[in-house]
């Protein structure tokens, strides 16, 4: 039977390969996988408990921008959608409806078109003999393999229903904190947006108008209104010079943003403030993906590998890779983990002692909840400062824009008298 393409979580450059596989039934399975490269096909079929009989590279496909996710022009649901899918699914679920009638009623009172069709395509599969799990992993990659993942376990075990609550619980929990970040950053955005506005009106349209006057007064300048009217005569002699290197810088780092990526991640968890939170981040990204893949009935070595998949990290990821091997190879995941730097010493110790009591996944989870309190209290606090220091800043310079062109309006005056 003819598999759907699956979609690699990887950001890397990615490459289509053609696979045959044995399914754990014996029936021939034959499809599409885009990875980095012919190892990563392996291991994914293999943790989707498919046995690989044949890989090959399909020669000028590639694709690299497979994200796995919804985007603006893919068709998809979107994030919260899914949530929110998942989360009556699961209700009507433990609630006693048969899956199919579930699926029919979600499909029915979806808040869009796209949900709409996204539940119909999973129901017609379900209909065609098909788990959900299967039905899931054939959509496009509007589920990331976690959470197919999740859901096959479940499956398995016979609590599909609860499973779906905890999927849906974590993925609210995560857009919650997304969502107050991007609230917290706005207004200093817009901040620097207006000095922005701001700086080039003062240079642009209100030193000109006093250029003129204070040249033909024939007096001395002083240094500070010589430096204004120098900076906004440079402005409006090159301002389409300006504007195209900024839109060539910005071209050049979408463009080779994998190449770069490694290094402005690098740069950027070593910055002040802005560091601190990016790491804590992580950290509640990963106990909270590791927590619930474990809690759920996914082994560790398979967890520890969607985990490094979707961290959205690429120094994270390699650490989480490495620690993936180290579980393969028989030795604990943490030393890498540790050796990394990216995670604080306190979860290393916690999860040292949650792996030798057994309780990992309560370990993870509790390190979850702690570490997001500490993440939302930084973030507040964070751009509770630079709001103002923006504000000072902006003032300072337009006042130093101001008192400068004064100085040599008040020179003028005072020659005159």
């Amino acid at each position: 039977m003819d598999a759907p393409i699956v979609r690699s979580e990887r950001r890397l450059l990615v490459m289509l390969y053609r696979y045959k596989a044995l399914t754990r039934t014996g029936s021939s399975l034959v499809g599409e996988m885009e990875a980095v490269d012919r190892s990563t096909v392996i291991q994914d079929l293999n943790q989707l408990g498919h046995f690989p009989v044949e890989v090959s590279e399909i020669k000028g496909a590639s694709n690299s921008a497979a994200s796995g996710g919804a985007s603006l022009f893919s068709g998809l649901p979107s994030a919260r959608q899914i949530t929110l899918f998942t989360r009556e699914l699961g209700m009507l679920l433990k609630a006693g409806l048969p899956l199919d009638q579930a699926l029919t009623f979600l499909e029915r009172d979806a808040g869009s078109k796209s949900l709409a069709r996204l539940i119909g395509r999973v129901g017609t599969e379900i209909s065609s003999g098909k788990s959900l799990c299967e039905a899931l992993e054939m959509q496009g990659g509007a589920f990331p393999p976690i959470y197919s993942r999740m859901v096959r376990v479940a499956e398995a075990s016979g609590t599909l229903e609860t499973v779906l609550e905890r999927i849906a619980a974590g993925r609210e929990k995560a857009q919650k904190l997304k969502s107050m970040a991007l609230s917290e950053l706005l207004y200093p955005c817009l901040l620097i947006l207006m000095a922005i506005a701001a700086v080039t009106i003062m240079l642009t349209v209100v030193v000109p108008r006093f250029k003129d006057m204070i040249g033909n007064a024939g007096t001395q300048i002083p240094d500070q209104a010589r430096f204004v009217i120098g900076a906004s005569d440079w402005l409006i002699a090159n301002w389409q010079y300006l504007v195209a290197a900024i839109a060539s810088i910005l071209a050049i780092v979408v463009l080779g943003w994998s190449r770069i990526r490694g290094n402005v991640e690098t740069l950027l968890l070593r910055m002040p403030l802005i560091g601190g939170i990016l790491k804590l981040n992580l950290t509640v990204r990963f106990c909270r993906t590791l927590g619930m893949l474990i809690e759920n009935g996914v082994d560790l070595p398979s967890a520890m590998k969607l985990v490094g998949d979707v961290i959205g990290n690429k120094n994270a990821s390699s650490a989480l890779n490495e620690a993936y091997d180290a579980l393969r190879k028989g030795r604990s995941f943490l030393d890498p983990i540790s050796d990394s730097k990216l995670f604080p010493p306190v979860l290393i110790n916690m999860l040292r002692v949650g792996e030798e009591t057994g309780s990992l996944a309560s370990s993870l989870l509790h390190m979850a909840e702690v570490f997001e309190e500490k993440l939302e209290r930084t973030v507040e606090r964070t751009f509770t400062i630079l709001e103002p220091v923006i504000i000072l800043v902006v003032s300072g310079i337009i006042a130093f824009i101001i008192v400068s062109i004064l100085s040599a309006v008040i020179s003028i005056n005072d020659l005159a008298m």
